[in-house]
C-alpha cells in the first residue's frame, strides 16, 4: 500500500512536469514568432518610409498620370525599376503600390515588371483580398482614410510561396494619400521552433506522450486499487458471517 502511494504521487509530478513541458513547447513558438514579426515589421518599416517620401516627392505626378491612365509606358517601367532596386537592396519578397478610388483597390507598379519570367501584378488589375490575411484590408483602409500613417501585419500570410507579412507605407501628394507602397516581406528564414540546441516542436510531443501516458498509468493504479480494496471488503465480509450451527 505503501509503495502504490508513492508510486501515484510521483506519477502525478510527472504528469504535471510534462503538461507544463507540453504547454511551454506549444506556446513559446507563438510568442517568439510575434515577436520575430514585431522586429521585422519595424525594421522594414523604416525603408518604407524612405522610399514612400521620396517617391512622393519625385515621382507623386507620374504615379497620378499612370493611376488616371494605365499603361505599361516608360515612365511605369521606370518606376518598376527603381522599385525592383529597392527590394534587391532591402531583401523584399516584391515591392509594389496599391490605388483605392471608388470602385475599389487596384495594383499600379510591381517591381517583378522588370523581373525577367516572372508574373507580376498587372496595372490597374484589382487587388483579390481572398489571397490576403483579414488584416490587410484594415491596414489598407487606415492608411487610405489618413487614420494611420503606416504599419505592418501582425500574422503573417501563408501561400505556396511560403509565409510572410506586408508592410506598408502612403506615398503623399499634396497632403493626400496618393497611393500605398506596399512590401513582401519574407519569414521563411526565421526559425520560431528552436532555441539555441532545444527543438520546442520535440519538446511539446514528447512532454504530450509522457503526459499521457502517466495520466494511463495512474488511471490503471487507482482502478487497481479499488479493485484491491472491494476484494478485501469482500474477504472480510464473508469471515464476518457466522458459520451454522451444528
Amino acid at each position: 500500500m505503501h509503495k502504490t502511494k508513492n508510486l501515484t504521487l510521483i506519477l502525478v509530478g510527472i504528469m504535471l512536469i510534462s503538461l507544463l513541458l507540453t504547454i511551454v513547447g506549444i506556446t513559446l513558438p507563438i510568442n517568439r514568432k510575434s515577436e520575430k514579426i514585431e522586429a521585422a515589421g519595424s525594421e522594414s518599416m523604416m525603408a518604407s518610409d524612405a522610399i514612400a517620401i521620396a517617391m512622393g516627392h519625385y515621382s507623386a505626378t507620374s504615379l497620378r498620370l499612370l493611376q488616371e491612365y494605365p499603361s505599361e509606358s516608360a515612365a511605369y517601367r521606370s518606376l518598376c525599376g527603381l522599385l525592383e532596386r529597392m527590394r534587391e537592396h532591402y531583401g523584399f519578397l516584391d515591392v509594389y503600390t496599391i490605388t483605392r478610388n471608388n470602385m475599389g483597390y487596384f495594383y499600379v507598379l510591381d517591381s517583378r515588371f522588370v523581373q525577367e519570367g516572372s508574373e507580376y501584378r498587372a496595372i490597374g488589375s484589382a487587388v483579390d483580398f481572398s489571397q490576403y490575411n483579414s488584416e490587410t484590408q484594415k491596414l489598407l483602409d487606415d492608411i487610405c482614410d489618413g487614420t494611420r500613417g503606416g504599419g505592418f501585419l501582425t500574422r503573417a500570410i501563408e501561400d505556396e510561396d511560403g509565409s510572410h507579412i506586408i508592410a506598408a507605407a502612403p506615398i503623399m501628394e499634396n497632403n493626400q494619400v496618393l497611393t500605398v507602397l506596399c512590401m513582401d516581406i519574407s519569414l521563411d528564414g526565421i526559425d520560431f521552433n528552436r532555441l539555441w540546441f532545444i527543438n520546442f516542436d520535440y519538446v511539446a510531443w514528447i512532454s504530450g506522450g509522457v503526459f499521457l501516458l502517466s495520466t494511463a498509468l495512474l488511471i490503471y493504479l487507482q482502478h487497481r486499487g479499488r479493485q484491491t480494496k472491494q476484494h478485501a471488503k469482500g474477504e472480510i465480509d464473508t469471515d464476518s458471517i457466522a458459520p451454522p450451527l451444528k
